[in-house]
């Protein structure tokens, strides 16, 4: 008999226990309820569903064909790239024609321009009214030309 009774007595306290336990959650619940706001929840949930309908349009767009034809052989296409890739290269490595020296004439030759100086010195070994020369081997200024 005392056997039942202590085990009767187990279970009262574990039933006790059990519904203090659920009466402390059911507080702790109302208490966190209270900060929750239905309004907040509801903001959140429009948010998000204009995110995902935004998304869903942003793949529509992406998405969309311009009149690609349906039988486009991409091994094809990536062989035209090549091959233009190929001219584009061969193209930067020659010189453009405007830079190229003309095959008609001779620029400096009808000009009768005089070839430009090489060496140090720009006086020439013919000139003989030599002219001073400053620091950066150009011709000094009379002084009489100076206004003071």
């Amino acid at each position: 008999h005392s056997k039942v009774h202590a085990s009767s007595l187990l279970k009262w306290s574990c039933i006790r226990t059990l519904v203090s336990a659920l009466k402390a959650a059911n507080k702790d619940l109302k208490g966190m309820m209270k900060s929750v706001k239905i309004e907040d929840i509801d903001n959140l949930q429009d948010e998000m569903i204009d995110l995902m309908d935004t998304s869903t349009e942003i793949q529509e767009t992406l998405g969309r064909s311009y009149n690609v034809p349906d039988d486009l052989d991409e091994d094809e296409l990536m062989g035209e790239l090549d091959a233009l890739e190929l001219d584009m290269e061969s193209e930067s490595q020659e010189v453009p024609s405007y830079l190229q020296p003309s095959k008609e004439s001779d620029l400096d030759a009808e000009l009768n321009l005089p070839s430009a100086p090489t060496g140090t010195s720009a006086v020439s070994a013919g000139r003989t009214n030599a002219q001073v020369e400053d620091e950066l081997g150009l011709p000094t200024v009379p002084r009489a030309s100076i206004r003071g």
